[in-house]
């Protein structure tokens, strides 16, 4: 299954192909800060590796300067207010537990939540902003690619598309459980979980009631 908090997450990411050339450049550069963050913690876990306690404790303290590096190469990200607002109410549907957050270190990241009952039926809802931060969406890169997919006797993954954005699902069978993700403008991530959901259908309802195009224009 896909992790499902701020994961998470994803798609490298591509905002600098959409921005003029001075926003490019601003993109590259924070770009250049997260690379070299990962470098540097990398580093520190392969010096923590070896073993000593000055070593392990020289590779915490490169961890901590490489998390450092990469927040300040992260973007702004959209107030978690702004996010709450796109949270939809849904027809059929309960919605409960409204609420938000944003940290700015060790990363920038900005999220809202809801969750969705029905019956015996529930449905967690996320969305999050990781602003030029490739973290969280990277580890979706390949279940993104066109075409993927995966099954078995206890379910599916696949990858597929709500409108213009591509999207992940899941469907866990036995347990009823299904998830729907979707990235949006190569930058905020949706992410529905269903649990004691007949089908996907359900899961996906939920998905699609969240305006993406509405979205997509939030910086």
């Amino acid at each position: 299954m896909v992790t499902k908090r701020l994961m998470m997450v994803g798609l490298a990411i591509a905002t600098a192909m959409a921005c003029g050339r001075s926003e490019q450049q601003q993109a590259e550069r924070a770009a250049d800060q997260i690379q070299q963050g990962a470098e540097q913690m990398q580093r520190a876990a392969e010096q923590m590796a070896q073993g000593s306690t000055d070593q392990m404790a020289q590779g915490l303290q490169q961890m901590t300067q490489g998390l450092a590096q990469m927040a300040q190469g992260s973007g702004e990200v959209v107030d978690y207010e702004v996010l709450k607002g796109v949270l939809p109410t849904v027809s059929g549907w309960t919605q409960e537990g409204v609420r938000g957050e944003q940290t700015s270190m060790p990363i920038k990241v900005s999220r809202a939540e809801a969750r969705y009952t029905r019956d015996a039926a529930n449905v967690e809802l996320e969305v999050i902003d990781a602003s030029l931060n490739p973290m969280f969406l990277t580890p979706m890169t390949m279940f993104l690619s066109a075409g993927f997919s995966e099954r078995s006797d206890d379910g599916f993954k696949r990858s597929g598309k709500i409108g213009e954005h591509p999207i992940i699902e899941e469907w866990d069978i036995p347990a009823k459980r299904g998830e729907v993700t979707v990235v949006v403008n190569s930058r905020f991530v949706v992410q529905a979980t269903g649990h004691d959901v007949d089908d996907l259908a359900a899961v996906r309802q939920i998905v699609e009631a969240v305006d993406l195009s509405k979205l997509a224009t939030l910086k």
